[in-house]
């Protein structure tokens, strides 16, 4: 039997529908983000005003090389721009709280409008106010899956280090640097593996947790069974994979091009103007490939599982 219509979607797939839903909303999608991102944004401002020009007394720390009070002297401003620590923790923990709210809300705005209806602001953070407290838990819960699910590449760390140094005392070096090298790549691609894993999967239960169910464990059950069934580990990893890819190849440039400007023009604003503009653009863009591929996995593939089950067997000759 071939079934098109529930044949599960590429990644490629994914990607090109992610982005042309997000295209399509952009605006609802930007107002979403921005109620929550533009106020930590303006409270990160408050609280590490000098933010921009870290880079820059890195750089100062370097040139300085082995001048002592030159060296001493942009480390001092280094701990001076790095700004008020209690206050610096309060950010940081109010920051979370409202991206727990906020996420709720977007995948209930994209949600809403991959199925071609349409949700208000206030309906989406009234959808992000219900589901706050099983977001945390589902969060918490995939920090201690993701730190279990580390113990055997790290196992395979100290694994390696044991190898080449015994090979290396028995004075077989090339060996020891074959060893190295080889279970070294093998450790690497395991723990990339694993944490792909671990945050595909912890979207899909956040998308769960306002698309399927508000009960947490509910959610996070609902992930763990399509993240280890067999036909989708690897799509989960390569799912998380681009995530990751978007997230941190999008923002590396993002803080470069902000932290270049503020150097240039000496005005420290543009540096959190910014690194804001292209937060909200990747949180948008990476929300939407997780919602499509969270949609694509609950009703695609297990449709298509289900057509199969229900295909009558062939008679055994």
């Amino acid at each position: 039997m071939e079934n098109t219509e529930l044949r599960p979607l590429g990644a490629g797939e994914i990607l090109d529908r992610a982005v042309t839903l997000f295209v399509r909303q952009f605006v609802p999608i930007v107002i979403v983000l921005a109620i929550v991102l533009v106020p930590v944004m303006a409270l990160q401002a408050i609280s590490q005003p000098h933010s921009g020009r870290v880079f820059s007394d890195m750089a100062a720390i370097i040139r300085a090389g082995t001048d002592t009070a030159a060296s001493r002297e942009a480390t001092k401003m280094m701990e001076l721009d790095s700004g008020n620590g209690s206050l610096v923790v309060v950010v940081i923990l109010g920051g979370i709280i409202l991206q727990l709210l906020m996420l709720s809300a977007i995948i209930a705005t994209v949600a809403a409008a991959y199925s071609g209806s349409r949700v208000s602001v206030a309906e989406a953070y009234r959808t992000g106010l219900r589901c706050w407290f099983p977001q945390l838990v589902v969060g918490l819960v995939f920090i201690v899956i993701a730190i279990i699910g580390m113990i055997p590449p790290f196992i395979l760390y100290l694994l390696t280090i044991f190898v080449a140094a015994a090979l290396a005392a028995l004075h077989a070096t090339i060996p020891a640097i074959v060893a190295g090298i080889v279970l070294g790549l093998i450790d690497i691609a395991a723990f990339a593996a694993v944490g792909a894993w671990a945050f595909m999967t912890y979207y899909a239960a956040a998308v769960a947790v306002v698309t399927e169910t508000s009960n947490a464990v509910t959610a996070i059950g609902i992930a763990m069974r399509r993240g280890l069934a067999r036909p989708m580990l690897l799509r989960m990893v390569v799912g998380g994979f681009i995530i990751l890819a978007v997230s941190y190849a999008g923002i590396i440039p993002v803080i470069g091009i902000a932290a270049t400007v503020t150097a240039l023009t000496h005005v420290e604003v543009l540096y959190f103007v910014i690194n804001g503009v292209g937060t909200v653009l990747l949180q948008g863009l990476v929300t939407v490939f997780v919602v499509v591929y969270a949609i694509d996995v609950r009703v695609r593939r297990e449709g298509y599982d289900l057509a199969l089950a229900a295909e009558p067997a062939l008679p055994v000759a």
